[in-house]
């Protein structure tokens, strides 16, 4: 195994980490949506960007598992989402719309600054022709189609107390 894997799997046990300790249980229900439809909006946008050829996942946590999926699995359906959820659950409804835009950006920043790091010094992504500003633009995208989506679904959800 090498340096990358094991810094794919000790991310994604932290990530599993983080979402056992951070998210309240009584959100948990609220998680799993925001988990789930981030997937329906990453998977068809990475799939798009990497059959365009503007950029590459060169190691794989599941390298026969992504024979004919080149997009990087543990980008798209879980680090991401993982971020969407505490995006949005610690959403500051009370900001004014200017500092709404700097937690916006302060999240696709983190995000687009570590994809950076990661381009620079491994080989788990490689941009062809790719950029790092077409990174935090559709992260901003996909955080904001996220967020509407669990304010349009969380008003038809019914409060369960959790014991």
């Amino acid at each position: 195994m090498n340096l990358e894997r094991l810094f794919l799997i000790c991310f994604s046990m932290l990530c599993i980490f983080a979402v056992i300790k951070l998210v309240p249980k009584d959100k948990s229900r609220d998680a799993w949506v925001l988990f789930l439809v981030l997937q329906v909006v990453t998977w068809p946008a990475g799939l798009f960007a990497v059959e365009k050829g503007w950029i590459e996942y060169p190691t794989q946590l599941l390298p026969q598992a992504n024979m004919y999926n080149k997009t990087s699995f543990s980008f798209e359906f879980f680090l991401f989402p993982t971020v969407a959820i505490f995006f949005s659950l610690y959403f500051p409804y009370k900001l004014k719309k200017v500092n709404v835009l700097l937690y916006y950006l302060c999240f696709s920043g983190f995000f687009t600054f570590f994809e950076v790091i990661l381009e620079k010094y491994t080989t788990l992504v490689e941009y062809d022709e790719w950029k790092w500003y077409w990174t935090l633009i559709t992260v901003i995208i996909s955080l904001y189609i996220n967020h509407k989506y669990y304010l349009w679904y969380r008003k038809w959800l019914i409060r369960v107390d959790y014991k």
